[in-house]
């Protein structure tokens, strides 16, 4: 009785009983959806400012993007580490250890994002210089953080932390219905703002008001439904219940930390790329920030998809039922690698005419397609160190997750562009990708048995 006022029927039948393609559908489909949103509303954003011929304009969305995804690295330190604990919580029959690990997480999350906004209110214009910004772009890169992150540190780290701890219980479709919910408005409010309501030459400063609303809309979605469900007993948010006790700080910490790092390192790996194209001009960068954007595509679907399953394998670990766990890391594994396989092609294919429908300046297009064409293969082997990574992180093993998060993009990645630009040039900075890609997915490969075979060992003492 007691686990059953902890979750759901429905919850309990997706996390026990139903098989394993409906059970990945369920949970993956509305996070795969709310990654396809918000890749079409930072599409969106690139095609509106795209439409003014201003590649200063383009290129300043690009420089901050990394920035305004740290946000997302902010929410994922407490978000991820959270729904880690509380799905292995549920799954072990423990259901107060989980409502006392959502209120430090939602807290916790709030706090780290004040923290962020004030870093980038007092050192903001200096960080500029270093990541990609130039005399052209400064200035509108200095809005788009103002009103993301400056103004909207709080809101947009709050929606997606919140959908992360709300996916743990296992209510992805409403949990994709907020973060959608939020995406959707930002497309519909970005024509509005950027060619209605402010004049010419505002666009970025437009494009960045409406993703801020947006953010605060979704944020307030869940803030309603935390209100209306206080009576659940794992959703709670109240400040008085926020614990540090059963070690609810380090459980959270050792898997959010990982996975914070692994967004930061990404938008490391971005930044350093803006950094060391810089030299080849603002329609170098510009291509690069486009062609970044269309492979999002593979590596956020992919995402969306191992992000689903999370609480999905920490319940089953946290039960005990390996045998389950072990169908859905095959299942879903299988599922994103094929996925990115088709993506490689499809970009291969169409690198031109993709990076065109962005911006149509021959240089910026020229310049893009020839970085796409190289980042395409990097996608079907993410997939399997994402899958991977989300297997470390739903069973809380720390030590591996933190080793793929820091050798993917803070080792392997970054120092590849370092060491293919002088070789290969421009295109030296794409290839260390792909290449990174390569070694992280076979090391992946490598701990995954290591923590299969481990797990089979368990089970034979138990037995």
């Amino acid at each position: 009785m007691e686990q059953r006022s902890a979750i759901g029927g429905r919850e309990k039948y997706i996390f026990e009983e139903a098989p394993i393609p409906r059970a990945v559908r369920v949970m993956a489909a509305p996070t795969v959806i709310t990654q396809l949103i918000n890749i079409i509303y930072n599409y969106a954003d690139t095609w509106f400012v795209g439409r003014t011929q201003d590649p200063a304009m383009v290129a300043a969305l690009g420089v901050s993007f990394p920035l305004f995804v740290l946000l997302a690295a902010v929410a994922n330190l407490f978000g991820i580490g959270g729904s880690s604990v509380i799905s292995r919580s549920l799954g072990m029959k423990d259901p107060e250890k989980a409502r006392r690990v959502f209120a430090f997480c939602f807290w916790g999350g709030m706090a780290a994002a004040l923290f962020y906004m004030l870093v980038m209110a007092l050192f903001g214009s200096s960080v500029i210089l270093y990541i990609g910004g130039d005399e052209n772009s400064y200035p509108y890169i200095r809005q788009y953080i103002f009103w993301t992150i400056i103004v909207g540190a709080v809101p947009t780290v709050g929606n997606v932390l919140c959908g992360h701890l709300v996916r743990s219980v296992g209510a992805s479709r409403q949990a994709g219905i907020g973060m959608s919910m939020g995406g959707l408005l930002n497309i519909a409010l970005d024509p509005l703002f950027m060619f209605v309501i402010l004049p010419a030459g505002y666009e970025v400063e437009g494009a960045a008001i409406a993703t801020l609303i947006s953010n605060c809309a979704a944020f307030v979605y869940f803030l309603i439904f935390f209100a209306r469900h206080r009576e659940e007993p794992v959703f709670d948010i109240n400040i008085r219940h926020v614990s540090f006790s059963d070690h609810i700080p380090a459980d959270v910490l050792v898997i959010g930390v990982p996975a914070a790092l692994q967004t930061t390192l990404a938008m490391v790996s971005n930044m350093a790329a803006n950094a060391l194209v810089k030299g080849y001009g603002t329609e170098a960068v510009t291509g690069l920030g486009v062609a970044k954007k269309i492979n999002m595509i593979a590596f956020n679907t992919c995402m969306g998809v191992t992000m689903g399953v999370l609480p999905l394998i920490g319940y089953n670990f946290g039960s005990g039922n390996f045998a389950r766990m072990k169908k859905i890391i095959r299942f879903t594994g299988l599922s994103v690698f094929s996925f990115g396989c088709c993506c490689t092609l499809i970009f291969e294919l169409f690198d031109s005419r993709l990076i065109s429908f962005f911006i149509s300046e021959p240089v910026s297009v020229a310049c893009g397609a020839q970085m796409l064409s190289v980042l395409a293969y990097a996608a079907p082997l993410a997939a399997v160190t994402y899958m991977v990574n989300v297997v470390f992180q739903a069973t809380g093993h720390k030590t591996e997750s933190f080793i793929l998060s820091v050798l993917r993009k803070g080792v392997l990645d970054v120092s590849g562009m370092f060491i293919l630009k002088p070789v290969m040039g421009v295109m030296g900075v794409m290839a260390a990708t792909p290449v990174a890609e390569v070694l992280s997915a076979a090391l992946a490969a490598v701990l995954y048995i290591r923590l299969i075979r481990g797990l089979g060992r368990e089970k034979g003492a138990a037995a």
